[in-house]
């Protein structure tokens, strides 16, 4: 009786430990990721029954697409899984196949563990090219481990395999999303799913028939589905192989048969599953088009909308590395080593057209943003040249009064058109024309409103100065708008920031803060303690994780204000004074690093913190190495390298010639020759912290070089004393 009683209580133990494990399941319903790649979201408006539901639900984004070390579809693929930019071998060593008695002999000899339905032999190639050349830590498969650990099924189907000259190339990158950190996958089909159609390419096809069939079996034994339908990728990989007719009907055929799937999927899931619809990488045509963007649809419920991130705080714009996030987050599970963020769901009626119309202004100003910025700092670096060449040699030239004149205006554009970039971002412009005529035409308006309203040189530079600053600390408080649309900011096409300040109005708002600060300071028109409460402010909005989000940001602008603060109160700078520097740089971006975890904004900063947290303090030293690595990259081919070279010589002519310039610049202006110093030690400060360091040296730069070629001509030419 007694053995009764206790088998019983057993039982009914085992039932209630298990049973909101299931219910929960049932709850959260089942993910399915259904893969187009080389599709964007016009080409699924094509297929009927995608645009039908889309008219009444779903979510739409746009992924950046970049992985780490490279961007190409198999980097994406990892990325997504692994929850981090990643790097993996090449297609020749990413062998997902179904498992037999063979392979899984083979499987357990390279990695020491049993193989399961699905495995790729060869997964030590891609985790040794990871580890050994990535930059950013990340632990491929973290998704599928994640899901397999929390006793979740996974599943995958498909693949894009091609057969070239006689020979089977596989092509099964599905399984870098859905496999665990050992390269297996539970179950599915990714080696006898396609079929020969001589009237396709590459004369291979989905079979749509055996991808329903194997679909509908998975989705009753696991619980996410990942689903590659191959024909779209081989389609954009062929398509050079044919005309415009031949590549028409291809396209028409295989949306149909795409279509017939989608309407069975649709059937067959449950009013609790959710379904991503995406295309992990762009064709080849939009690539080579600067439309890098990819899309993903999520249906969840029955609204529609589009998504958004933490990642990249702008509605409609995610990152790759958000994606195996949003999916673990489906089952209620996270995974710290995985770096994105969870999809927020933003209902809005016209999420298509809106979404359209701002990929169309983020590929124009993506395509006119290096021509015009690469003329903006050649013209003012050539400007300076020029100025000093002509200082040099201005006993030799003729009606040299009227030529410094000519020359001193044109060098002062270079403090307008930061400000005519940021301004112009407001009236929302989406074609390249109606961007650069703006840009123009807002320079040559703030260029006359400037000369009316001050006609000396140096309270017309300050002017500029100070009103830049306070535009990028109003619109940090607001939210960016104005610097995510700039064309001399971030771009989401490359992925490298999304949101805050950028490194370019980075070095704007340290030279430029200081530069006005000392000619109001230079004219009396502001108390010295002004200095201090307005640096604190620009330092809070410029790089608090809420509004400026910039981590270099914190720590040269708190350098740089202090140093400058310092020395206007005549405060002697010894040792004791550069080591409270870099104490009061560690204790802002400790202060700031609180407040991000605590309050939840999920910058950039609390992500370093938590990669810290994770990774140990081998974070830090590879992110700084990372960082050391980019601003050498920029040093051999950004144009902002030229104001910087154009600065060293401009000072090293000026040191020399004529003898005892700088005494002279000091003993006239006390403040403003105090701001070159701190601005100077704001740009070498900046170039160490800073992974576009040389980006935002040489926009702090153009407070120091513009003014004092000015202050030199002024003083040379016009003999001003």
């Amino acid at each position: 009786m007694k053995k009764k009683i206790v088998s019983l209580f057993t039982v009914i133990m085992i039932l209630m430990i298990s049973i909101p494990k299931y219910s929960f399941a049932n709850e959260k319903g089942k993910v399915l990721f259904i893969n187009m790649n080389r599709t964007n979201l016009i080409n699924m408006q094509n297929i009927p029954f995608l645009n039908k539901e889309l008219k009444t639900k779903g979510y739409v984004g746009l992924m950046n697409i970049r992985g780490d070390k490279g961007t190409d579809d198999r980097r994406s693929y990892a990325t997504m899984g692994a929850g981090r930019r990643a790097s993996v071998s090449t297609e020749n060593y990413i062998k997902f196949e179904n498992v037999d008695e063979k392979s899984a002999k083979a499987f357990k000899a390279a990695t020491g563990k049993d193989a399961k339905g699905i495995n790729n032999v060869s997964i030590n190639r891609s985790i040794n090219e990871n580890e050994l050349n990535g930059e950013y830590g990340a632990i491929l498969g973290s998704l599928g481990q994640t899901l397999s650990d929390n006793g979740f099924k996974v599943s995958a189907i498909g693949n894009s395999d091609i057969i070239e000259d006689g020979k089977l190339e596989k092509n099964r990158n599905i399984g870098l999303i859905a496999m665990d950190k050992y390269g297996r996958i539970d179950s599915g089909n990714v080696d006898n799913i396609n079929k020969e159609a001589s009237n396709m390419p590459f004369k291979v096809a989905t079979d749509y028939n055996k991808l329903i069939q194997e679909t509908k079996k998975s989705y009753k034994e696991t619980d996410a589905i990942f689903v590659d339908l191959g024909d779209t990728y081989r389609l954009d990989m062929y398509r050079l192989s044919l005309n415009d007719n031949t590549y028409s009907s291809m396209k028409k055929k295989i949306y149909s048969n795409i279509n017939t799937y989608l309407e069975e999927v649709f059937n067959m899931i449950g009013e609790n599953d959710t379904v991503y619809i995406t295309s992990t990488f762009p064709s080849d045509l939009d690539y080579k088009n600067k439309r890098r963007l990819s899309p993903i649809i999520k249906f969840k419920g029955d609204s529609k909308g589009i998504l958004s991130s933490a990642t990249t705080r702008r509605d409609g714009i995610l990152a790759n590395l958000d994606v195996g996030v949003d999916v673990l987050s489906e089952f209620g599970l996270q995974n710290e080593d995985m770096v994105g963020k969870k999809y927020n769901l933003v209902d809005r009626k016209d999420n298509i057209s809106y979404l359209l119309d701002e990929y169309q202004k983020i590929v124009s100003i993506s395509d006119v943003r290096s021509s015009v910025v690469n003329s903006f700092v050649g013209v003012i670096s050539a400007s300076w040249i020029i100025a000093m060449i002509a200082v040099i040699f201005r006993n030799y030239m003729p009606h040299k009064e009227k030529v410094f004149i000519i020359l001193k205006e044109f060098i002062k554009l270079g403090m307008i058109m930061p400000l005519s970039f940021l301004i112009v971002g407001i009236f929302n412009f989406k074609t390249q024309m109606s961007i650069a005529i703006a840009i123009v035409i807002a320079t040559l308006i703030l260029y006359v409103i400037g000369r009316k309203l001050f006609k000396d040189d140096l309270k017309n530079m300050g002017f500029f100065a100070v009103i830049t600053v306070l535009l990028v600390v109003i619109d940090a408080v607001l939210g960016t708008y104005l610097m995510k649309n700039s064309i001399m900011s971030y771009d989401p096409l490359n992925g490298a920031r999304y949101y805050g300040v950028g490194n370019e109005y980075q070095g704007i708002i340290i030279g430029g803060a200081i530069f006005g600060s000392a000619i109001l300071l230079n004219y009396k028109k502001i108390p010295k303690w002004v200095t201090i409460v307005s640096s604190l402010v620009i330092l809070i909005t410029s790089a608090s994780p809420a509004m400026g989000a910039n981590v270099g940001s914190a720590i040269s602008e708190s350098v740089a204000y202090l140093l400058f603060i310092l020395i206007i109160f005549d405060v002697k700078i010894d040792f004791k004074k550069v080591i409270l520097l870099g104490i009061a740089a560690v204790v802002v971006v400790v202060s700031f690093a609180t407040f991000d975890i605590l309050s939840g904004t999920q910058s950039h900063l609390s992500g370093f913190v938590n990669q810290i947290l994770t990774d140990g303090p081998g974070a830090i030293i590879e992110t700084f190495t990372r960082k050391i690595q980019m601003n050498l990259k920029l040093a051999q081919t950004s144009v902002w390298v030229n104001i910087l070279l154009a600065g060293v010589g401009i000072i090293a002519v000026l040191i020399f010639k004529p003898s005892r310039h700088f005494r002279r610049i000091a003993n006239k202006y006390p403040f403003i020759f105090k701001g070159f110093i701190a601005s100077m030690i704001g740009c070498m400060v900046t170039l160490l912290v800073n992974d576009s360091g040389v980006v935002a040296a040489s926009t702090t730069a153009i407070y120091i070089l513009i003014p004092l070629v000015i202050i030199s001509i002024n003083m040379m030419i016009f003999n001003e004393k």
